[in-house]
This record gives C-alpha cells, sequence and structure tokens, in this order.
C-alpha cells in the first residue's frame, strides 16, 4: 500500500511542477491576446490539465498494484509507474496547453 500511495504522490507532483511550467509558456504564448479572450482559453487548460494530473496518479496506482502482483520489487514497481505515467501525463499536458490555445483562438474569432 505504501508503494501505491507513493507512486500516486510522485506522479502528481511532477505532473503539477509540469502543468504551472506549461501554464506560464502558455501566458507567453497568448501575449497578443485580450484578457478576456485569454481566460477562456487557460481556464479550459487548468481544467483539463488537472483531469490529466488526476487520471495519470490513478494510472500509476493502479499500476504499481498490477506490477507486486507479479512479484516485482515494490521500488522497481514505483519506479516503472512513475516514469511511464509521468511522462504520458506530460504528453497529455502539453496536449492540453494546445487545446488551451486552441480554445482562446476560437472565442477570439468568433466572439
Amino acid at each position: 500500500m505504501t508503494a501505491k500511495i507513493t507512486a500516486f504522490l510522485i506522479t502528481m507532483i511532477a505532473g503539477l511542477a509540469t502543468g504551472v511550467v506549461i501554464f506560464f509558456s502558455m501566458l507567453l504564448a497568448m501575449n497578443g491576446y485580450s484578457e478576456s479572450d485569454a481566460m477562456w482559453g487557460l481556464g479550459a487548460y487548468i481544467l483539463m490539465a488537472l483531469m490529466v494530473v488526476i487520471l495519470s496518479s490513478t494510472g500509476a496506482y493502479f499500476l504499481v498494484g498490477s506490477l507486486t502482483k507479479k512479484q516485482l520489487s515494490p521500488v522497481v514497481c514505483v519506479l516503472i509507474a512513475v516514469v511511464v505515467f509521468s511522462l504520458l501525463g506530460i504528453g497529455l499536458e502539453i496536449v492540453c496547453s494546445l487545446v488551451g490555445v486552441g480554445v482562446a483562438e476560437f472565442v477570439r474569432v468568433k466572439f
């Protein structure tokens, strides 16, 4: 149980840290947008990124459980789960940032 919680927390911390870095990169990327247009894109990114962080952390939790059943060391299980789901989460957060910029562009053009 300790290994599962450790993997969950480490993956969540990695996802949140990456999310903050991507958020500030999005602020720079959306420099030319008005505040009312950019807020829609930033809000969409924050919601999607939080969902990605929760899902990737939960995935790491369950992967540790399934790897532990295969008689692997808890440390190895945590390392595998954290690397796999952190990389997956980072990739999905980058996609979320692109969607957030797309939402801001859509709001700028249509409204």
